[in-house]
């Protein structure tokens, strides 16, 4: 799309390596049908990316694809 404009932000969050099989246990979900449940990935908790959406949690959780989270974080 031409009428998107490029960001670049930092956000702080707390991470747990997790593949997105463990992921979906975690949550207590389903895995859709063909979805590759050993994914390397992390569980991702986000300290300002709004409410808590898992009452184990005190900030937003999802989880990421590790390539994808190594590129963009970096332990500090």
């Amino acid at each position: 799309m031409t009428d998107m404009r490029l960001y670049e932000g930092t956000k702080r969050l707390r991470a747990k390596a997790m593949t997105r099989g463990e992921y979906n246990n975690y949550r207590n979900w389903s895995a859709p049908d063909g979805e590759d449940q050993d994914v390397a990935g992390y569980l991702v908790e986000y300290e300002d990316g709004g409410k808590a959406n898992d009452s184990r949690h005190s900030g937003y959780i999802s989880w990421s694809p590790a390539d994808v989270f190594e590129r963009t974080y970096h332990a500090i």
